[in-house]
């Protein structure tokens, strides 16, 4: 009997600390943003929690990362979707185009998981690859559970889907050769 009423006094106490965990991600400290909340709540529905992890602080900075929307354009980057910028305390800020402030959550997440990996400060093509397969793998796990963004007209959909597509047809090779092909990265290692 004793033995019984501890394991069920450990297991209660597990559910408490999975509880206060899941109700202590207040996500106004990455952002005040309703369309990224709702994206960051779509990376945690996908156990893509390590995405989360790195915004919150565990990162290179050990510092959280603010993500916000902004007009890319302004920092030279108009053909961007998003951008991992440094801040002037030593942190790193996510800005995503604000036109993409109409998309979907689910493309708003997978641009998040993109940017999140851009925290090692290396600039590297591993990086770009890291960040690339990150991006994917939040992609499918949402068409997943919703096969209608196969079908979305939304732009960033459709980049998704290429993108997926071209994982899916030649692995992580492909992504390679997708991140080699672009001029943007041709300056990386």
């Amino acid at each position: 009997m004793k033995k019984l009423l501890l394991v069920v006094c450990l297991l209660f106490s597990f559910f408490i600390a999975e509880i206060q965990e899941a109700l202590a991600l207040d996500y106004s400290i990455i952002s005040k943003n309703t369309k990224i909340v709702a994206a960051l709540e779509k990376l945690d529905s996908i156990n893509r929690r390590d995405v989360i992890a790195i915004l919150y602080g565990r990162n290179a900075t050990k510092k959280p990362i603010r993500v916000m929307f902004r007009d890319l354009a302004m920092y030279g980057y108009e053909d961007a979707e998003a951008i991992t910028a440094p801040t002037k305390n030593n942190g790193l800020v996510i800005y995503i185009s604000s036109e993409h402030k109409g998309a979907s959550p689910e493309c708003i997440a997978c641009l998040i998981a993109h940017e999140s990996q851009h925290h090692t400060f290396t600039n590297t093509r591993a990086e770009e690859l890291r960040a690339w397969i990150s991006e994917t793998q939040a992609w499918n796990e949402f068409t997943k559970r919703n096969r209608e963004l196969l079908v979305s007209n939304e732009p960033l959909a459709k980049r998704e889907n290429i993108i997926a597509k071209i994982r899916a047809k030649g692995g992580v090779a492909g992504v390679q050769k997708l991140i080699a092909a672009n001029p943007v990265y041709a300056d990386l290692n």
